[in-house]
Formats: C-alpha cells, structure tokens, sequence
C-alpha cells in the first residue's frame, strides 16, 4: 500500500494558478473542500446560497427517502387530484368538497406535507437543499443498513391509515421509483453515535413514536451528539478513539447556574473551539486525499492507524504530508506568517506532519478576510445547537439546556419496553446518549420526577429509587 500525494490532482481541484496567471504574493487557489473527502455538508456560503438548517422537521421526508433509497413522485396537487379521479368514483357534486379536505389535510403553501411515517417517504423533495444534503449526511453517518430500512418498512405497513391517507400511498406508491444512489457520500468519523441511533431508530419505529416531533427529538439528539463528537476527535487527530465520547454536560431548562458549575465549563463553553476548527479540518482533510489513489476517503486516524498496522511507511508518509503542505502553503502567497506554525510532538512522524498541516490551514484563516467563509460554514452547525440545545444564561454565558419535554423525550427512549428503570441507571442511559449532568441538575431532576409521579421510592438510597415508564 502507498500513500502518494498527486501534484496534478492538488492543482486541478483547488483550482490552482501559477505565479505567471497570478502574483506570487496573492491567493493563487481557491480553498476546497466537499469533493475529494465528505465530512460535513455544508457550504462556506452565506444564508441567501446556503440556507441554515435548524429545525429536524425539515429533515424528516429527505431522511426517510434517503434511508429507503427511492426517489420523489410527483406531489404537486394537480396531478395528485388527477390520480384521486381517476381511481375513485366521486359524485360531481362531492368534487370540491373532497378537493377542499385533500388541500387542507395535506397541503401547504401548495407543497404536500407528510406528519406521519406512512407518507414521509412520499414527500416531494426540500425547497431548502441544505435540508437534503443534511438528510443524505445523517443517513451516512448514521449508518442506515437493510435492517433499518426493513423497521421503516414495517412500520410504514402497520401505520393505521385512515381511508385519505391510505388513498394518498395508494396514488403516490405506484410512481415511486429507487434510486441509483446506494453508496454511502460522508465519511464517518465518530463511530459510537450511529450504534445508539439504531437502536433507538428502531424501537420508535416499532412503538409508533413515529410523530414529526418525536422523529425530529431523535434526529436533534443525535445530530448533536455525532457532531459534537466529531469536532472532538478531529482536533485528536490520530490519536483519536472514533468510540469513545468526551463528557459534555447539560443544564435543567428551569434552574438556575453558575459559572463555576460544570454545565457551564464542561459544556458549550468546552466545545466552542472544537466547533471553529472544523471548516480548517475539511480543507486539511481534502488535501490530505489528493492523492494518486482517490477511491478511499483516508481521515487523520485513518491515515495514522495504517501508519501504526505497517502499511505505510511512517516517514515516507510524512514525506508526503509535507509535500502537501509545501504545495498549499506556496499558492497562499498573502499569508506570511506560515513560519510561526508550531511542530507538535506526537506518536508518529505522520501525526506530527498533519498537525502541522492543519496548523498552517487554521492560521490563514483566522488571520486574513476569508475567516469570513470560514464563519459561513461554522454557523451551519452553531445556528443549530443555539436554536435547539443552548440557552443564555446571562453571565454565565451560553449552556446546552434540556426541557421539560427534552426529559420526557430521553427518559421514554432510554426506559423503552422496560416498566421502570431506576434512576441511577437512567442517569447512565442519558449518558450514552452524550447528555452529562453534574449533582445539583440530578437533585433537581429527581424532584422533577416525583412531582409528575413517576418515582417509586423504596428508600432513600439513589440505588433504590426507580423511575415508571412513561406511557
């Protein structure tokens, strides 16, 4: 096996020119990410190119069809009530009135709208294409396999269909079609989430948890736990576990924090800078796979674990990671200060040769006017966590935050067909989940717990304490 950088393939895809066609003191590439490697799905554009996506409701349908691998019929109202007329007999003087409930029931602002897992796979595609590339992402990173799409399957079937409804599958079934599109797109990088996903995908789907807030509650969880994760390990580099989850801690929607309290500094607070790396970690990462054999998307603990196997040579590697970095750093002529990019000391040579790497991208960015595009492409991901996880705790600044239905939410998926699980294990469960809370939360939230009358107390003991089943 080798690892070969291609000079031609760096020149071509970042758009490079030379010192004759542009300066040498001047920008002579433009900065590329998204072709080579997939890690997020997001452009370095702002609101107006590349709408945000912050609300899982939107998700849902893409989600779906993605999963399933079929493409969207045709939903536009016309020629729905075109198929209605065709297959069923309705009496003239019935047309409006049945053509009035079809618009109502399932239309708005003229687009057809799925809120149930019978017709999510019918609907038609995102207005908002940030909304599909999203979808297609969390079906990758998610790892959405045969058996999953088997659970969607089934639970499409035993959805109890009122006669409207069944006749909208009936009408839209018969035009669907699968899609040539079965590889997966994005390269997954924290492993863990997409296990746990699974597993909670399918017991909603098996219990009819299966509502557009229900779907977008475990879309939003794990949207949040595999991103925050991944901006995590991506900042270990090689030396990263993809199964071993860092602790974030949340705070209770109703209680009051301080600064010193961990959901404060184990939290947002501690994530901020993982988050604002990861547009200089797509750039690195798309340089990285410039190289002579293109069909493997090699991340940094990709790269290194061959390295540590025997292989790819660790110096011969190396090598070629700087002779990435020489080409890029040479075509950013406006950025001086290359030079003043620490050597980091690490396990291989390799490792230390991609940090440096890396370390050359994120100066440039932060140091000259395209930090801007670097902001576009950050926010994609910020935008989300401050419309539905964080909250603004005056002084002590922005802190992840769970509801009162958050609670409700994580307590029925981690409980799942068991009656009761005592509390300490439920306190674990959100764990496993990415959601950490210190002592003063856990009092709070027992407190919770008893005032809705879900906890059998058979002592004072935390062991001894269990939490009902929420129906």
């Amino acid at each position: 096996m080798k690892y070969i950088i291609s000079e031609e393939a760096f020149k071509e895809n970042f758009n490079w020119k030379s010192t004759e066609e542009k300066s040498a003191d001047s920008l002579r590439i433009t900065h590329t990410q998204d072709q080579r490697f997939h890690l997020f799905p997001y452009k370095a554009s702002g609101k107006a190119a590349s709408p945000l996506v912050v609300d899982m409701t939107e998700v849902i349908g893409d989600f779906v069809k993605e999963s399933l691998r079929v493409s969207s019929p045709d939903t536009s109202f016309e020629h729905v009530w075109k198929k209605i007329i065709d297959e069923v007999e309705v009496e003239a003087k019935d047309e409006d009135s049945l053509k009035k409930v079809i618009s109502s029931l399932f239309y708005r602002d003229e687009e057809f709208i799925a809120d149930n897992i019978g017709l999510y796979a019918f609907q038609g595609d995102s207005q908002n294409k940030s909304a599909a590339r999203l979808a297609q992402f969390l079906r990758d990173v998610f790892d959405v396999d045969d058996n999953d799409v088997e659970a969607i399957r089934t639970a499409m079937k035993n959805y109890p269909y009122n006669a409207l409804e069944r006749l909208m599958t009936e009408c839209f079934g018969t035009e669907q079609s699968v899609s040539d599109e079965n590889d997966p797109v994005y390269f997954r990088i924290f492993g863990d989430a997409s296990i746990k996903f699974k597993r909670d995908f399918r017991f909603m789907l098996a219990n009819g948890m299966t509502s557009p807030e229900d779907l977008s509650n475990l879309i939003s969880l794990y949207y949040l736990y595999y991103t925050s994760q991944t901006c995590i390990t991506l900042d270990r580099f090689g030396s990263a576990n993809r199964n071993d989850p860092v602790e974030i801690f949340f705070a209770l929607d109703w209680e009051k924090v301080s600064a010193n309290r961990k959901c404060c500094t184990g939290g947002w607070r501690k994530l901020q800078e993982n988050v604002s790396h990861i547009f200089s970690h797509a750039v690195t990462l798309e340089l990285l796979n410039q190289t002579e054999e293109p069909n493997e998307m090699l991340d940094y603990k990709k790269i290194c674990d061959y390295v540590k196997d025997g292989l790819l040579d660790d110096h011969a590697t190396a090598s070629e990671v700087q002779k990435i970095e020489n080409l890029y750093v040479d075509a950013v002529g406006d950025y001086k200060k290359f030079d003043q990019v620490q050597n980091e000391e690490s396990f291989s040579e390799t490792d230390s040769a991609i940090r440096h790497l890396f370390g050359c991208v994120l100066g440039q960015f932060q140091n000259t006017e395209r930090k801007r595009a670097n902001d576009f492409y950050v926010e994609k991901l910020t935008e989300f966590y401050r419309s539905r996880w964080l909250k603004n705790r005056r002084k002590s600044g922005l802190v992840f935050n769970l509801t009162e239905s958050d609670i409700i939410f994580l307590t029925k998926i981690s409980i799942q067909d068991k009656d009761r699980i005592r509390l300490v294990d439920l306190f674990k469960e959100y764990e496993t989940r990415g959601i950490y809370l210190d002592n003063t939360s856990k009092a709070l939230l027992q407190e919770f717990f008893t005032k809705l009358n879900l906890l059998d107390k058979k002592s004072d003991s935390g062991d001894a304490q269990y939490v009902k089943r929420i129906l």
